[in-house]
């Protein structure tokens, strides 16, 4: 439990921004242009999202593939798939939906 705990500290010290989420959270389904990005966000997070974007490719936590043309999670962002599904799962289940509706 204590190494679970250690883990979860040293992701939200890594991700610290709501918009860095998000984009974890929309690249978890796949890659995705900025485009296909840009359109899910909403508000605010449109204009932070390259920040975002930066900010996780300096972690080493998300890559652009240039040929394609698309942002995807690196091995290290997919470590972080666990915490992702959890965090899908609640969302859905608070939306009224079921956990399993992914």
């Amino acid at each position: 439990m204590a190494q679970s705990i250690r883990g979860l500290q040293t992701t939200q010290a890594v991700v610290t921004q709501p918009v860095q989420w998000q984009i974890l959270l929309l690249l978890a389904a796949g890659p995705q242009s900025v485009g296909m990005l840009w359109q899910q966000l909403c508000g605010k997070q449109r204009w932070t999202c390259w920040g975002g974007l930066w900010r996780l490719q300096r972690r080493q936590l998300v890559m652009f593939h240039v040929k394609q043309r698309r942002w995807a999670l690196t091995p290290a962002g997919e470590t972080l798939r666990p915490i992702l599904t959890a965090i899908q799962k609640c969302t859905a289940t608070q939306k009224g939906g079921k956990s399993d509706d992914l």
